[in-house]
């Protein structure tokens, strides 16, 4: 799934530099277009983690504090924390 938003991210962010600089309407939309399906994969692959992405307070101490870049690869760190503390 990641590798699908990449696949359409990247290229429509390409073709929204290149439709801002040549002024060229119809590519703007469809990069626009391009940037709102990546963004609803997104959604669809962090929609898993939204409870271990919720407010700190709903879970003081349960899961480590990283302070990873991703939210994504933060929630998937989460997860193999919480799996070591189940086995435990």
């Amino acid at each position: 799934m990641k590798k699908i938003q990449l696949m359409i991210g990247v290229p429509s962010l390409i073709l929204l530099f290149l439709s801002l600089f040549l002024n060229y309407k119809s590519g703007l939309l469809i990069s626009i277009g391009g940037a709102f399906v990546s963004l609803i994969i997104r959604q669809i692959r962090l929609q898993k983690y939204s409870y271990m992405l919720g407010h700190p307070d709903r879970h003081f101490g349960r899961f480590s504090n990283d302070n990873s870049i991703d939210p994504l690869e933060q929630a998937e760190t989460y997860e193999k924390d919480f799996e070591k503390e189940s086995n435990n």
